[in-house]
Parts: structure tokens; sequence; C-alpha cells
């Protein structure tokens, strides 16, 4: 039987489109693959502690794009190894995912892993981050075929089974 991770950087507070909330929309997302999955969950997240603002927060993570920062993870995933299929969701700033998530894919050995990508974005798509992550992964088994999903949809309720809808679709 295989052993599924979805690990996810999402943020809370102020976002864009959907206003101040608890549970940021990547966030929402990986709950409702792992659930599906009945996977285990990682949370990325870095040591840069991010502004309330939304406005302040793009700057912020503009700045760390432009300066190729690593931030520091502040936990870790016990036993990476036994995963066998990494579900790697996360927003689109600038094009990119946030710079915690390329920490987190220099943390850990992905080669052989099966790696499927899914992101928020709110009217950039997934910009080439699929094709931009797998080659960042050369050693692991990257699908391309990843879930994009509008931000602000991800808080409604038809998400949940457009993410299961992808899943099955995967044969998962």
């Amino acid at each position: 039987m295989p052993k599924y991770l979805v690990a996810y950087f999402s943020l809370a507070g102020d976002n864009y489109n959907v206003g101040v909330v608890k549970v940021g929309n990547t966030q929402l997302l990986a709950e409702h693959i792992a659930n599906y999955l009945k996977a285990d969950q990682f949370h990325i997240v870095g040591d840069n502690k991010y502004p309330e603002k939304y406005s302040d927060r793009i700057k912020q993570a503009n700045k760390e794009k432009s300066q190729n920062l690593r931030p520091k993870l502040i936990s870790q995933v016990n036993n990476f190894d036994q995963y066998d299929t990494i579900f790697l969701g996360y927003p689109i700033w600038y094009n990119k995912p946030p710079m915690a998530v390329y920490t987190f894919l220099e943390t850990y050995d992905f080669t052989g892993k099966n790696v499927y990508l899914f992101c928020t974005h709110e009217g950039s798509g997934q910009a080439g981050t699929f094709s931009h992550l797998k080659g960042v992964l050369s050693k692991a088994n990257v699908s391309t075929d990843g879930l994009v999903m509008q931000g602000s949809h991800a808080r409604t309720p038809g998400a949940k089974q457009e993410a299961e809808n992808w899943l099955k679709k995967l044969h998962l």
C-alpha cells in the first residue's frame, strides 16, 4: 500500500480576493486531498514571519524571490523515506512558489518519489511552475498533470469535488 504525504505552503490572515481568513486557500485544498487519500500532512512553514497586511506580504515575498532566499523550516518531516508519493501544494507568488517551498525541496531526497503538484492562484494559473519544478526535482517522477485552482474557489463547496475528481483521474 503506498504511503502518501501532502506537503503544502499556505498562509492564513489577509489573503488576496478573500479577505482575512483563519485557514489559507492552499491549506484548504491540501486538506481535501489528504482526507481523500488518508494521507499524512506537512505544513511547510519558514522562519520568516510574514506581515499581516496583504500588500506588505507581497512586498516581502517579492524581496525573498529577488534575493533567492531559503528560509529555514521551523519543523521537519519525520521519516521522509517512508513516503512513496508526495503531493506538493503552494500558492503562486510572482509566478513562482514561495521560497520556503524551495527550502523543503532542497531538504529532502526525492529520488524515485512520485510527486504530484497542486497550486492556488488568483489569475496567473500555475504560471509554468509545474514544468519548472519538474526540472528542480529531476530525480523524482513529477507529474505535470497538476491541480490548478483559483484561491477564492478553494473556499467553495465545489473545491472538494474538484480535488477528488483530479485524484480519481490520476487513479489514486
